[in-house]
């Protein structure tokens, strides 16, 4: 790739690039342009950015800010993995101190005390089940009142 060796002969060549006439790949972007945004752009606007998009972005000063572009995400990105392992860290601590307690929890008057079902409703569980249990009914299959007559 050829570089341009200096800023005044890109001034020329950026010069004599807007003074030509937009082509009709121009006027047929513009009107595309229209016709997805209902915006009417420049017709000279859109020629120019059309020629100039690519010196554009090969600019440094594009390139620059493409850059720290790159640097703030990179730097966004490793604040968000340091936040995320500091929460799992705390979290870990969490977990680790609960399994750190005591063995045999301290038993106060109401722990002696015989203590309701959590739910009164609700059947007990048999410990060991004397008899097999029941297999759920299969649903009917019924057949359509036309396809019964003609199966006759």
């Amino acid at each position: 790739m050829s570089e341009n060796t200096s800023k005044t002969s890109n001034a020329k060549t950026f010069a004599e690039r807007a003074a030509t006439e937009p082509t009709a790949l121009h006027k047929a972007f513009a009107a595309w342009i229209e016709a997805q945004t209902g915006y009417k752009p420049d017709l000279k606007t859109v020629q120019i950015a059309c020629a100039l998009r690519m010196d554009f972005q090969r600019s440094e000063e594009n390139q620059d800010s493409l850059k720290a572009r790159k640097e703030e995400a990179a730097k966004a990105k490793l604040e968000a993995a340091a936040k995320r392992k500091a929460k799992l860290l705390a979290e870990l601590a969490k977990l680790e101190g609960a399994t750190t307690e005591p063995a045999e929890p301290v038993k106060d008057e109401a722990a002696d005390a015989p203590q309701a079902p959590a739910q009164p409703d609700a059947p007990e569980a048999k410990e060991t089940p004397s008899e097999p249990a029941e297999e759920p009914k299969r649903p009917v299959r019924r057949r359509r009142a036309a396809a019964a007559k003609a199966a006759e």
